[in-house]
């Protein structure tokens, strides 16, 4: 077991672009080249053994019709030796010449002429009968040698034999293939020898061996292993003896060299058929099987690596993509994996991956920005109490000034200056006495009617202000100094360059989904640029020569409190009204809460 575990670790170990290269190499290339081969190897084999097969069949055809051809000559050997009126003919003793020619013209002129074929070139009869007289079909042998072949038909039984020998005058002088006879059959006539010479056509032997010449080249050798006709142009040349060495260089392989004997027959012995195969129509075969093969094999490489290419290239290179990215995980770096993931189980690892960064990004930026806010809520909170600290270096020399004056004030019967000493008062004890951010809404209001009274005071009747308050809203609590500023800001920048008829409205709704603070001024406005601007300056990290402090404030408390989620309007119309406010959600006010 554990060896079985050390070979999955081993595998385990190999880069994935090596698995791939070895699983394709001994999987699909090894194979499909070895069955190729064998498949070659088979092939070849079948279309040599066909080849072989073909090539016995030609032999054995050209050979039965040799054979055919010889059978008829002996055939007619035999019914020339059969015919008794032709002894009788041939062995009588005649007197004179006239004598002969008589009998010739009668019986013997057309006696041979009718056994005439066409595989038969010439028909003769051999005798030493001097009586008679030599002619086309009747010779008289003066000299043993006339016939050829007479001494081996003496020792051949059954007494007739196949030779060959060059005829070397006469009207059809050349190479001749004969069957000799001997006439012995009547013992009645036996005066003299009598032998039958039958020549076979040549033409048609030639004919016989060249019809195989497309895939063999024939010989017909005879009992003395000489060559007696070939396939190719009928030529007369001499009979010479069969070269072995010359045809087994003409086939290349002694296994494309055939033999095939005539026949047992006596008359037969040692003639035989050699054919010598021509290799070029079976090389052409091979050749034919060799290119289907070479294609087979590259069709059947080159397919299947073009479509394992595409798939495994589609695997290693988001493995790779995904490896890579991971790395850089590990060094702190969450980068997405822009590439076509694909909807396969690789495409969902890397949607998975490109989702848990998504996230992290995510995470990070909720914690820094967490922190950013924690620490400006803390550094607001230091500055207020710096502030805060501020205004209490002296607090009781202010409140002593403050009851000087309204003593004095009330001795002579100021009683506006009186009044409004009050509200100064009122107002810095509040200023001095809340270190809540959060206050009720209706308390922020009480403070920001006591600022609104001090103005009233300064303007008289050029300045007036009105409250519209939903009762609902009252106890909502709110960031403290969140209206002031605002009320601040419109007197300052809105009312002051407008002569009469200074107007503020402070109005305070809650619907379904939010409460709406808005500070409303009839002063003199501004156009969009100067509204853009001053948006753009509010929200800035760093304000332009320190101008709007108070909106600037109210807008980062808002932000810090609600996170965000409370909006911060500011409207105006040039000439007519400025409109500066904002929103809470109810949510949000809940939490508070």
């Amino acid at each position: 077991m554990r060896h079985k575990f050390w070979m999955f670790r081993k595998v385990n170990d190999i880069p994935l672009r090596s698995k791939f290269l070895l699983i394709y190499v001994l999987s699909i290339l090894l194979p499909v080249i070895t069955i190729n081969i064998f498949f070659y190897q088979r092939t070849s084999a079948d279309i040599k053994i066909r080849e072989q097969e073909n090539l016995r069949k030609s032999i054995d055809r050209a050979a039965g019709e040799l054979l055919g051809m010889i059978d008829e000559s002996v055939a007619l050997s035999r019914i020339i030796a059969a015919d008794d009126s032709l002894y009788e003919a041939l062995d009588r003793t005649y007197h004179s010449p006239v004598d002969y020619y008589n009998v010739y013209h009668a019986f013997l002129r057309d006696k041979l002429t009718r056994y005439m074929s066409a595989n038969i070139l010439e028909v003769r009869i051999y005798t030493d009968n001097d009586t008679i007289q030599t002619g086309s079909h009747y010779i008289v042998m003066k000299d043993k040698n006339v016939l050829p072949g007479l001494k081996q038909l003496k020792s051949t039984s059954g007494g007739i034999l196949v030779v060959d020998y060059i005829e070397p005058s006469g009207f059809n002088a050349g190479r001749r293939i004969s069957v000799i006879g001997k006439m012995d059959t009547y013992t009645s006539y036996a005066n003299y020898n009598k032998y039958s010479k039958i020549d076979l056509e040549l033409s048609r032997v030639y004919s016989i061996l060249n019809r195989e010449s497309d895939s063999l080249q024939l010989r017909l050798v005879d009992s003395n292993n000489r060559t007696v006709v070939s396939s190719g142009e009928f030529s007369e040349t001499d009979l010479s003896p069969l070269d072995n060495e010359s045809m087994l260089k003409e086939s290349g392989d002694s296994a494309y060299t055939l033999e095939k004997s005539l026949g047992n027959l006596a008359y037969l012995k040692g003639w035989k058929l050699i054919g010598v195969a021509d290799t070029r129509h079976l090389d052409h075969l091979l050749q034919e099987a060799f290119k289907s093969i070479l294609g087979l094999l590259a069709l059947s490489i080159v397919v299947p690596s073009v479509l394992i290419y595409i798939i495994l290239r589609s695997y290693h290179y988001r493995i790779r993509k995904l490896s890579r990215h991971m790395e850089k995980v590990r060094n702190e770096r969450f980068d997405l994996i822009e590439i076509h993931e694909g909807r396969d189980e690789i495409g969902g690892l890397i949607r998975t991956f490109n989702i848990m960064i998504g996230k992290i990004h995510t995470l990070i930026n909720d914690v820094y920005k967490l922190e950013i806010r924690q620490k400006d809520l803390e550094l607001d909170q230091v500055r207020t109490e710096l502030s805060m600290l501020q205004s209490q270096m002296n607090p009781h020399f202010l409140f002593n000034t403050l009851n000087a004056l309204l003593v004095v004030s009330t001795k002579n019967g100021y009683t506006e200056v009186i009044e409004i000493i009050k509200s100064l008062s009122k107002l810095m004890r509040q200023l001095l006495s809340h270190s809540d951010n959060l206050i009720p809404l209706q308390e922020e209001l009480q403070f920001t009617n006591l600022y609104l009274q001090i103005e009233k005071f300064r303007f008289g009747e050029l300045f007036d202000y009105t409250f519209e308050v939903d009762p609902d809203a009252a106890s909502l609590l709110i960031p403290r100094m969140s209206i002031q500023p605002l009320v601040e800001n419109a007197c300052k920048h809105g009312l002051q360059a407008r002569k009469n008829g200074r107007e503020i409205k402070i109005t305070a709704r809650r619907n379904a989904s939010e409460l709406v603070i808005q500070v409303i001024d009839n002063g003199i406005g501004m156009d969009a640029g100067r509204l853009t601007e001053l948006l753009r300056d509010i929200r800035s990290e760093r304000p332009r020569n320190g101008e709007h402090v108070g909106l600037r404030n109210v807008y980062r408390r808002l932000e810090l409190f609600y996170e965000g989620n409370a909006i911060f309007d500011l409207s105006s119309v040039p000439g007519k009204e400025t409109i500066a406010g904002y929103r809470i959600p109810i949510s949000k006010l809940e939490q508070r809460k």
